[in-house]
């Protein structure tokens, strides 16, 4: 199938070679609320389209959003400049992207897909009055076998062959999960700037991967029935945990508090949010404590116990390994 050229093509970066950034300063007042300070910004705006975009670099990850509004018919043409893997969660709409190798490919609203891309243009026509904002997440092929080395849980996702041309690398799409949901959100909404914001960046990032490359492990297993029929629990229990981050529930405690048997609510979670409950519970209780830590004026005891950790080095070291810095003392 030939892709349709609309009377506007619209170059998208999804990765660049030099980064040439404007300042925050060149935007309409109304994309202020949306910028993250420590991302870099590309703007445009002309008679067929507006597009926001926000780069950041974290180690061998590079984390691009784009806002996109179309108020005419336009032809997106996303372009990297060399062979990237991307994990790409798309929200607000959808579009077909359109190519010469493959069929045409749903990106569905509120679904992510990997995608092997080769460098070049990848045409996605947009129709008027459509607004889209998707968030990729890249890695270059050569950083994979360190990354599979210092986080094994990536292996399976990142060992598998890469295709001569340009396709997605899933069977089939997945839902964007909760957790992905509170990761991306936690990184749109990052007020720190420097190093603070390339640690908490780089591991939301990482949580991000990690928690695809679940979903992909488990995308052939079935869904349990018990799993179906307790979703609305599922749902208050990570409610639950998100809004308790300095606690440290167990399973046992869990199953009591909700009335399921605890194998059955350690396999239940798993399935609906691809992380266990205790690495999840570890997650937040992680988020929760490296904010105290940058905005609270306090005592390394003082914050430790306010985080409800039993001494101070419990918290640094777990801290430490967690988000990879060290803490000044």
């Amino acid at each position: 199938m030939q892709s349709t050229l609309f009377k506007a093509n619209k170059l998208l970066l999804i990765e660049k070679d030099k980064q040439s950034y404007i300042s925050a300063n060149c935007l309409p007042l109304e994309y202020m609320k949306l910028i993250i300070p420590y991302a870099g910004l590309y703007f445009r705006e002309d008679e067929e389209c507006e597009m926001l975009s926000q780069h950041i670099s974290a180690g061998p990850f590079s984390l691009w959003m784009h806002d996109i509004f179309a108020k005419d018919r336009i032809t997106l043409l996303p372009y990297t400049p060399y062979h990237i893997w991307t994990l790409h969660f798309m929200y607000e709409d959808s579009l077909v992207i359109e190519g010469k190798e493959n069929p045409p490919y749903l990106l569905e609203e509120r679904e992510c897909n990997l995608f092997n891309l080769h460098p070049g243009l990848h045409p996605v026509p947009m129709e008027a009055n459509r607004k889209v904002l998707s968030v990729h997440v890249n890695i270059r092929p050569e950083f994979f076998p360190k990354l599979v080395e210092k986080y094994p849980a990536l292996r399976e996702l990142l060992s598998r062959p890469i295709p001569a041309a340009s396709s997605v690398l899933n069977d089939h799409p997945h839902p964007i999960s909760a957790v992905c949901d509170l990761l991306i959100q936690r990184i749109l909404t990052c007020r720190y700037t420097g190093r603070k914001a390339h640690t908490f960046i780089y591991r939301c990032i990482l949580d991000l991967l990690l928690n695809y490359a679940q979903r992909e492990a488990q995308a052939h297993e079935p869904f349990l029935f018990s799993s179906l029929e307790h979703r609305e629990t599922y749902r208050q229990i990570f409610r639950f945990l998100v809004e308790n981050p300095y606690k440290t529930y167990s399973l046992a405690e869990l199953a009591l508090m909700y009335d399921l048997p605890v194998a059955e609510l350690s396999q239940g979670f798993l399935q609906h949010y691809a992380i266990s409950i205790e690495d999840f519970t570890h997650m937040i209780r992680m988020t929760a404590t490296y904010h105290l830590l940058h905005k609270k004026n306090c005592s390394l005891p003082v914050i430790a116990e306010a985080a409800g950790f039993k001494t101070t080095d419990e918290m640094v070291n777990q801290l430490e390994t967690y988000y990879e810095f060290k803490i000044k003392k």
